[in-house]
């Protein structure tokens, strides 16, 4: 996490955060990559993270064998109905506890397996992902959630902005305005995900009678290079409740991007610009606009997303 821009892992906000997901694991989420990246480390900083990570995978491992458990009788129970008589319900059991019992085996595997894989660094809407900021001058990695809250929106307001996980580059001087200019961070990743419609990724219209169908695609550099994703963060608070959020900006796609049925894209800048979109104060915004439009452009390669 450290190699890229020079910046440095924030330990303190990091044993909050894991510390935060012991109490309330359901609600705060943080990929396995980067779970196993702080195991790994010989920083002594780290102990105290690896102890609450431990922790939280000794708690949710006891909870899943419970819900294995559970699931195999209500499997059995939905066999032995069927043997007597087939139903919708008794069907329906045994496809949920089969597909529950998968799930729960796949998420223990995911602990005991130190190999990594392309879906344990994804980071969704909602869970929590290594930003980097500007903070007194140096440069420091913080966790905060993928999906920006700003200042005064009551959490209610969460759910009805599903989208402010993404900032559109046009409306930065409108709704993103409390943050623009003011609290800019870079997420470094190696590609991303996009949902789109199977029959404009076939380029193809939809045949009569035929439901759209959705499929996630995976984009990534052709130049396997690092992409610079500039993001905006808010700091929210009531009370004592903080929350630290943010959101990655999108543009309009490349031809290779839009030809594979998607219509946004995340911003890709160069190193330069990157380090330019960490300091904004002073800027104005036709500057800021100006660093945004420097950007690296690799040839986007794409493929079905492995499944989670």
């Amino acid at each position: 996490m450290e190699r890229e821009l020079g910046s440095r892992i924030d330990f303190a906000a990091f044993q909050r955060a894991y510390e935060l997901r012991l109490g309330d694991p359901k609600a705060f989420k943080l990929p396995i990559a980067l779970d196993r990246q702080f195991l790994n480390m010989d920083d002594p900083a780290a102990a105290a993270i690896a102890t609450a990570i431990s922790a939280y995978r000794n708690q949710r491992t006891t909870e899943w064998q419970a819900e294995i458990f559970e699931q195999r009788r209500r499997h059995a129970d939905a066999e032995r109905k069927l043997a007597q008589k087939v139903t919708k319900a008794a069907q329906k059991d045994l496809q949920v506890s089969a597909d529950k019992i998968e799930q729960r085996l796949k998420w223990l595997s995911d602990f005991r397996d130190a190999a990594m894989t392309e879906e344990d660094a994804v980071m969704y809407p909602m869970h929590y992902g290594p930003l980097i900021i500007e903070s007194d001058g140096e440069l420091k990695i913080r966790p905060m959630r993928y999906h920006c809250r700003l200042p005064g929106h009551a959490p209610e307001m969460d759910k009805r902005l599903m989208g402010n996980y993404n900032a559109r580059i046009d409306s930065l001087e409108d709704w993103w305005r409390p943050v623009f200019g003011k609290y800019h961070g870079l997420l470094v990743l190696d590609g991303f995900r996009e949902n789109v419609k199977l029959h404009d990724m076939q380029n193809r219209e939809l045949k009569e009678g035929e439901r759209p169908e959705n499929v996630v695609l995976q984009f990534n550099p052709k130049d396997a290079t690092s992409m610079f994703v500039p993001c905006i963060w808010a700091r929210w608070q009531r009370g004592d409740e903080t929350l630290h959020s943010m959101a990655l900006i999108t543009d309009e796609p490349p031809p290779e991007v839009q030809s594979a049925g998607h219509n946004r894209c995340p911003i890709n800048l160069t190193r330069e610009a990157a380090l330019a979109w960490l300091a904004p104060h002073g800027r104005s915004s036709a500057e800021l606009f100006e660093v945004l439009g420097q950007r690296h452009r690799p040839y986007y390669e794409h493929r079905i997303a492995e499944a989670a």
